[in-house]
């Protein structure tokens, strides 16, 4: 028995020191585990080192304005959008519709301001003349009064044909006109000669006013269609393909309103001035005639 006891008691020992072993054995197979593998870099957390970005290789530095193009590109040259640019392009172009339209455009200007400065010379000599017609019913006697009016005055030609027909005999046909009636027909046709020397010129100012804006537009037109006709040939819709014609166009536009606008304030002012001057040769010829008339009846 005693035997049998000290058997039982050992395997005891022997089953608690096994089961001590395998919890040491549990205990320390993690650690030694973790000893074993390679310390992974951290994933997360802040770090005291700030990380360093990736190194980019340099760009290699740009060559030239379109030179790494194999200069496909080239500088676009200056358009000149002046009148002599557009002169010089209608000239190289051989456009020799626009340079007529332009010569057109300048013939027309310059004839406004030779019209326009002589008609305001004339207009300024006959209104000093119209000042002396005071002075004429002022005076004793016609002749002189006619001395008054001066040599190259309209206003004296209109009293001098007066005159004329009243001391003028008349024989045949002619005589069964009467004085008074030949004196009213020599005044009127002085009276119309004043009125012709006054209009001398406006026909050309109200001409130049009324076509010359569409003189420019014709310009316009051929220019336009010149940019057009460029475009489709070359296939080209750029800027400096059509810039040159557009140009053209807009300067012939901007030509004819130039010219048209001058001319047409020209022939206001000038008419309304016409207009005073006539009514007062208009006055003083039937001034004139009465005159002669009582004389004659007289």
């Amino acid at each position: 028995m005693r035997m049998a006891y000290r058997g039982h008691q050992s395997m005891r020992r022997v089953t608690v020191l096994s089961m001590l072993l395998a919890i040491l054995a549990m205990m320390f197979s993690p650690m030694m585990a973790s000893a074993q593998q390679p310390e992974a870099p951290p994933t997360g957390g802040f770090s005291m080192e700030e990380p360093t970005a990736p190194e980019t290789p340099a760009a290699p530095e740009a060559p030239a304005a379109d030179a790494a193009a194999g200069g496909e590109e080239e500088a676009a040259p200056e358009v000149d959008y002046s009148i002599t640019g557009m002169l010089v392009h209608a000239w190289e172009t051989q456009n020799w519709v626009t340079m007529i339209t332009f010569a057109t455009m300048v013939i027309m200007l310059l004839g406004t301001i030779y019209i326009a400065a002589t008609k305001a010379i004339d207009q300024f000599m006959m209104q000093n003349q119209a000042k002396k017609i005071a002075a004429f019913w002022d005076a004793n006697t016609l002749d002189e009064g006619l001395e008054i009016l001066g040599r190259n005055s309209a206003f004296r030609n209109i009293a001098e044909g007066a005159i004329a027909q009243a001391n003028s005999a008349q024989a045949g046909l002619g005589a069964r006109i009467t004085r008074g009636d030949r004196m009213a027909h020599q005044v009127g046709i002085e009276l119309e000669r004043v009125n012709s020397r006054l209009q001398g010129g406006m026909a050309f100012l109200a001409t130049v006013g009324a076509i010359c804006p569409f003189v420019g537009l014709f310009g316009t037109v051929v220019g336009i269609v010149y940019a057009l006709t460029e475009i489709s040939r070359t296939g080209n819709a750029a800027i400096t393909v059509v810039a040159g014609p557009v140009g053209e166009a807009l300067n012939m536009t901007a030509i004819g309103l130039a010219v048209a606008v001058p001319a047409v304030i020209f022939y206001n002012l000038l008419g309304r001035r016409n207009k005073i001057i006539y009514d007062t040769a208009r006055h003083f010829a039937f001034d004139v005639d009465k005159l002669m008339a009582s004389s004659a009846k007289a």
